[in-house]
């Protein structure tokens, strides 16, 4: 295990993907990962979330202290400690296109899942889904970096991520059915059930071309970078979350459309292949592939009010990253414009621990796993 990345569900879902060919692309730099990812109902693209906060809510970005989405309300923390809470509702208009097809909640293709569903104020829930994953939580755990509690023990508990989990599936095919009606193809959601043989069949002869015309263009990208990472020539850059050829395609290379998470998503097989079916691994309609369930927190005062919903994720990564489980984590953080995430590489504490507290906006950052471990 040599790096650690962080990313939202559709993100795993590329990394996975990306894993599964890997030999066929010749590319192996997404194989000795450590996958974190995040429960995600939604996100927005900047832009959007900005207009949203400063337009409609007259709150400038820059005053924000620390986002929360609790009980179907966002919630701005402002530096002179007031709050600005409105309905989540009132943000549908901004959510990104691709988001609206997604089908996953829990990051279900993780090594470990990390969401503030179904604990108390200041707790996560970790579902632990591989066996590296299960064995870093504990670890962590033994060594005092995070605090561990049966998610039995617990209200709600994972029935409210199995009820977060069906809401959005019910609502998203919702809205697959309406874009198939209207004559527009979401092409991963035929594909839950394919092999890699009949995978790669169906992306044999597509180029960048092809992507443009059956994802890009049709509000089906996820921004994801995946397409700019596996490209041989180097001649595809995600530019303000829409992929853009610069070059040209090498000839009879289809590299991108093969490994882009929304042409094909072999869920199932991804799933059994990927976790597994040991004695150990339990599986859940609404939950995924997992071995355990935790409610979990930091110990460190300091992640713990500076982290989200406990701190978790950062807590983790910093036991990982401090006993040379990885060598360094690939986030996000707060870039010079205010909550605007950039790609982040830490590879030291304080690196880390200024990365902590989501940012509600998605930014690229596969781009920038292959590039650190390539740079290796």
């Amino acid at each position: 295990m040599t790096k650690a990345y962080v990313g939202v569900p559709c993100d795993i879902e590329a990394l996975r993907k990306v894993n599964a060919f890997s030999k066929e692309i010749g590319q192996d730099w997404a194989d000795d990962i450590l996958r974190i990812g995040l429960f995600c109902r939604e996100n927005w693209a900047y832009s959007c979330f900005r207009a949203l906060i400063e337009d409609d809510y007259g709150t400038k970005m820059e005053d924000v202290l620390k986002f929360d989405i609790k009980k179907g309300n966002i919630i701005a923390h402002l530096k002179d400690g007031e709050t600005l809470t409105f309905p989540l509702e009132k943000s549908k208009p901004y959510v990104r296109m691709g988001c609206q097809v997604c089908l996953d909640f829990a990051a279900e293709l993780a090594d470990i899942s990390i969401g503030a569903v179904g604990t108390p104020a200041k707790w996560s829930t970790v579902i632990a889904r591989s066996t590296i994953g299960n064995d870093i939580v504990e670890r962590a755990a033994r060594e005092g970096y995070i605090e561990l509690k049966p998610i039995d023990e617990v209200k709600p508990g994972v029935k409210l991520v199995t009820r977060l989990t069906d809401n959005k599936r019910t609502e998203n095919l919702k809205e697959v059915s309406e874009r198939e009606q209207a004559g527009f193809k979401v092409l991963h959601i035929k594909t839950l059930n394919d092999d890699l043989d009949k995978v790669r069949e169906a992306s044999k002869g597509k180029d960048f071309k092809d992507l443009e015309f059956d994802i890009i263009d049709t509000g089906l990208c996820i921004s994801c970078g995946t397409c700019e990472a596996v490209c041989p020539e180097g001649c595809i850059k995600v530019i303000d979350q829409k992929p853009e050829l610069r070059g040209e395609c090498k000839k009879e290379c289809y590299t991108c459309y093969l490994c882009c998470p929304r042409t094909s998503l072999p869920m199932v097989y991804l799933e059994n292949h990927v976790l597994g079916d040991g004695e150990e691994t339990k599986r859940e309609s609404g939950v995924g592939t997992y071995i355990k369930i935790y409610a979990a927190r930091a110990k460190d005062r300091n992640i713990l009010e500076k982290g989200q919903d406990g701190g978790v994720v950062t807590a983790i990564l910093l036991y990982a990253l401090k006993n040379g489980v990885v060598d360094s984590v690939i986030s996000v953080k707060k870039g010079e414009d205010a909550w605007k995430p950039v790609p982040f590489v830490s590879k030291t504490d304080s690196d880390l621990l200024g990365t902590s507290g989501t940012i509600y906006s998605h930014s690229p950052s596969i781009p920038t796993l292959k590039n650190d471990s390539v740079a290796q």
